[in-house]
């Protein structure tokens, strides 16, 4: 007998399908679904995981909440706990005559990790087995069946790496978390979280912030003529671009604002090429998945690992931006050929020698992310990530597109400006992957000497602007530039920033005064923790335990080593840190005055660890109202205009909802029905799409049923001797 593992269910029950020709037993043991099947003689069983089967914890007691007990539980010794309990009792079961068990979770260092927890348990009571790696890049029939007649070594080394971050990112943020929760006084729910890449991260976006708070803006002129010639009407600036001298600016306008015609004194003409994009990796993936649908990295992320296990996509966790040899382009053509949408372009493909555009990086882990499977039935997000997928694809094996970009100077009064147009000569490659836009500028034909009217001039006075914040596409590139991270972390990192309140927004991602005041004060007492360079130092190190150069034990000590100086900076702070924090954190716990006796309303934790808003003047005030116990809450510095109340601003996902603070408010009381009623007719919508699909799915099996019925069927006579 051979036990397989997989790392998801849909994954599990997509390889017993590929090895068994979709004769496979589904039973479930402990709560768990299983898949049984016989391949060649041998009986074969898919044990599911749930991803990581552990968690890594403090041995014993670690409530260590004195700032003056960090140094011991740094030293403190550390395990790995059960999570996954029916899982792990199927692991354990004693098996007669089982003889190899074969990893065959997500081909990376996470995966690696997982088969290694997983194998862990199976040996308990199953001492006398061979272990084996399957490694693929995709769920698909040729991948699958080749990786498991070429079963590979497991490789610890890699497994260590994971369990070493583990490790580390558990010290860091216990020993961060506890010392800023307890000095600033914010136990309970409203704790102050920190970590070791989360901080740095962290640290970059509140930069930003603290940069557009303190920008000046200036102010500037910019002189624009409208032109037309031939009945073609274009506009041009200023040679000098933007007038800071604003004087000189309004002078040059007068002169010229009842001007009627101009001079073309130069024309060039250039053709331009712009090169097919590159394949996907992970950080274009996310980059290109936030940017064109405004969803968060770590949805695209879920969606991509849902894609590559319904065998649709090739592993999306990669840092390859080169196809390999091994890859087959002509048969994922082929396989896109089906949908009309990539139809014309896909033919066009295979009509010619195929030859794909390289990226920047070739590694030897995993391809570039490529389609690898075509199904119709997808929708929502999944049908909009598989289309960027395959038109990325496309894109990489088409042909280049190609532009005519025309440069004019022409003078109104020797004062010079500057008109520029594009034209497309070859769409290329932007035609199937039109998330990427090529306008056209259409100028009429201008040669030197030319003169063409000037309709009229106009003077815009602007003022600059404040650096933009980070997209989550940004914070994403910035992770990888900064080393923070890895490609399957990243993602998660930024959600964890935003669930904590750090942060808010998604297309333009904002520092919360909280996340402000823990920087600043980190910042100014201990800036190792907000700093890149020390953590990225430390990936460095993992990477030495992924390679079998260092051990991680080694590394794990090297990093309480590091902690233990931490803690010895901010204990010989803790005074300054405490006031600047408390004080910092007051102000972010205020959400308005109390109606009642005019002082301020503050976020209080109960006893059961209920967040509600309660008058600081307390107990001579005891005007309290509750506050939801999923988010977080800010106050807005609006007041209610219909009963006075202050409002609220609930943080969520996408920004936040502002509501009045008092819950019985009759403008909050509609905003909760009209929400109810949004919410109640979605649900609806939902239950009637179900309905229309199950009603459509009985009609085709009751089609399907009278076919075999009407079917004449034939008889089979003997013949007489």
């Amino acid at each position: 007998m051979d036990l397989i593992i997989s790392e998801k269910a849909i994954a599990g029950k997509r390889i017993a399908s590929i090895l068994s020709k979709n004769n496979f037993t589904t039973t479930v043991e402990n709560g768990v679904h299983c898949f049984s099947f016989n391949s060649n003689g041998k009986e074969m069983l898919v044990i599911p995981l749930r991803g990581h089967i552990n968690t890594v914890d403090f041995v014993g007691d670690n409530n260590y909440w004195n700032i003056y007990t960090l140094d011991l539980l740094a030293d403190k010794q550390l395990t790995y706990l059960q999570v996954e309990k029916g899982i792990i009792a199927n692991l354990k079961k004693k098996r007669e005559n089982l003889q190899n068990i074969i990893v065959a979770t997500d081909a990376d260092r996470e995966g690696e990790a997982i088969g290694v927890e997983a194998y862990n348990y199976v040996i308990e009571n199953n001492k006398n087995t061979k272990l084996h790696r399957a490694y693929f890049s995709a769920l698909t029939e040729k991948e699958v069946t080749e990786s498991f007649k070429n079963l590979r070594k497991v490789d610890f080394n890699y497994a260590d790496s994971v369990f070493t971050r583990q490790e580390v990112d558990l010290l860091w943020g216990v020993i961060l978390t506890r010392y800023l929760s307890v000095v600033s006084n914010r136990k309970g729910k409203l704790f102050i979280s920190a970590g070791r890449v989360q901080t740095p991260l962290l640290n970059f976006i509140v930069e930003r912030e603290l940069e557009r708070q303190k920008f000046v803006p200036e102010k500037y002129i910019e002189i624009i003529a409208n032109f037309e010639k031939t009945k073609i009407k274009f506009s041009g600036n200023h040679k000098d671009g933007k007038f800071f001298d604003i004087e000189k600016g309004k002078k040059i306008f007068e002169s010229i604002k009842n001007e009627k015609k101009g001079v073309v004194k130069a024309v060039s003409k250039k053709e331009k090429t712009l090169n097919r994009p590159e394949p996907f990796n992970t950080t274009s993936f996310l980059r290109a998945a936030s940017s064109v649908f405004g969803i968060s990295t770590n949805q695209a992320m879920n969606i991509a690992e849902s894609l590559y296990q319904q065998g649709l996509i090739s592993y999306p966790r990669t840092d390859n931006t080169v196809y390999p040899a091994s890859v087959n382009l002509k048969e994922i053509v082929e396989i896109v050929l089906q949908d009309k949408d990539y139809n014309a372009v896909a033919k066009e493909i295979l009509s010619k020698p195929i030859h794909p555009s390289r990226g920047a990086k070739e590694t030897t882990d995993h391809p570039p992310i490529y389609p690898v499977g075509y199904s119709n039935k997808l929708s929502g997000g999944e049908k909009k990530i598989y289309d960027l997928i395959v038109r990325r694809f496309l894109a990489t094996l088409y042909r280049d597109a190609k532009t005519q970009n025309i440069s004019a100077l022409i003078d109104i009064k020797k004062e010079p400006f500057v008109v520029t147009g594009q034209t497309i000569i070859e769409p290329g490659w932007k035609k199937i992957y039109h998330f990427s836009k090529l306008n056209e500028t259409i100028l009429p034909d201008l040669k030197s000497g030319d003169i063409v009217d000037v309709i009229d001039i106009v003077q815009e006075n602007k003022e600059t602007t404040p650096p933009s914040r980070y997209t989550e596409a940004g914070l994403i590139k910035l992770m990888e530039e900064q080393n923070l991270g890895t490609k399957s972390t990243r993602p998660v990192i930024i959600k964890k920033l935003r669930d904590r309140g750090y942060i808010q927004g998604t297309k333009s991602i904002s520092a919360t005064n909280i996340a402000i005041a823990v920087c600043s004060v980190l910042n100014k007492h201990c800036e190792l923790i907000t700093q890149p360079k020390l953590t990225a130092n430390i990936e460095d190190e993992m990477e030495l335990v992924a390679t079998g150069k260092k051990k991680k034990p080694e590394v794990v000590d090297e990093t309480r080593g590091i902690l233990k100086n931490i803690i010895k900076i901010l204990i010989a702070e803790k005074n300054d840190i405490s006031q600047e924090l408390r004080a910092a954190t007051r102000n972010d716990s205020i959400l308005g005055k109390c109606t009642i006796c005019g002082k301020d309303l503050i976020i209080r934790i109960s006893k059961n660890n209920k967040q509600f808003a309660a008058c600081s003047g307390y107990p001579a005030c005891r005007n309290t109202f509750p506050l939801p116990q999923k988010y977080k809450v800010e106050g807005t510095g609006k007041v209610c205009e219909v009963c006075g109340n202050p409002e609220i601003k609930i943080l969520t996902r996408r920004g936040g909802i502002d509501v009045c603070l008092n819950h019985k408010c009759a403008k909050r009381i509609e905003q909760q029905k009209e929400y109810e009623a949004r919410l109640k007719e979605k649900q609806e919508a939902r239950e009637e799409k179900a309905k229309a699909k199950a009603e459509k799915e009985k009609q085709k099996k009751e089609m399907v049923a009278k076919a075999k019925a009407d079917k004449p069927k034939t008889k089979t006579t003997k013949k007489k001797k």
